[in-house]
């Protein structure tokens, strides 16, 4: 009876044995299949990069105002070096001052270099400008932009006209403030109507 269970016990593991390696051919057969599949899928249609490129990153509208705005700081930058050359002489008579501006930005500066031409000062070494923003007024018969900036004048020292010795200012004054230039634009180039002190730091 042992050698006939063992014999049939044999058996039994022949048929299992047949059965588990026609399952894992009919699975490499399945795999293999799949695989030419996924080649195919993997070959498929291309997509072109540069059209992923421009669907990513889309342009940028451009400033319909960016001429305007750039024609306006250089007028600006011309008109502080203008001012900068006048108060290094203190000189009211400036025929360049009624190139750059008229109004009451005119007369305010003519006004303040008389006096320290009275008082024998004179500036030395120059303002800087940063964080600087153009706007445009709507319904104004000239072009008109305000300009709005941080004036630090730290660097731009009053002095004696004879030795040269800084004169000493109140120690309260501000340094580095919010000041809004407006200039219209005419024939001959644009014009600083107003320069104001906000009287705020920046």
């Amino acid at each position: 009876m042992a050698i006939a269970r063992q014999h049939h016990t044999g058996n039994r593991r022949l048929l299992a044995a047949a059965a588990a390696a026609a399952t894992v051919a009919a699975l490499t057969a399945g795999c293999t299949s799949g695989s030419k599949n996924d080649k195919n899928a993997a070959t498929g249609p291309s997509v072109s990069p540069s059209a992923t490129t421009a669907a990513a990153s889309p342009t940028a509208p451009a400033d319909p105002e960016a001429a305007d705005k750039a024609e306006v700081q250089a007028a600006y930058t011309h008109y502080w070096d203008v001012l900068t050359a006048a108060y290094a002489k203190s000189d009211p008579d400036d025929p360049n001052l009624t190139k750059v501006a008229t109004g009451n930005a005119l007369v305010q500066n003519q006004q303040d270099l008389a006096n320290f031409r009275k008082g024998g000062r004179v500036f030395v070494g120059r303002p800087q400008h940063s964080n600087s923003a153009i706007s445009f007024k709507a319904d104004t018969k000239l072009k008109t932009a305000v300009i709005t900036d941080c004036l630090d004048i730290s660097q731009w020292k009053v002095v004696e006209k004879n030795g040269g010795k800084e004169v000493e200012l109140p120690s309260t004054r501000l340094l580095r403030y919010v000041n809004t230039v407006t200039a219209e634009k005419w024939p001959n180039g644009w014009m600083v109507l107003e320069d104001k002190q906000e009287g705020k730091a920046c």
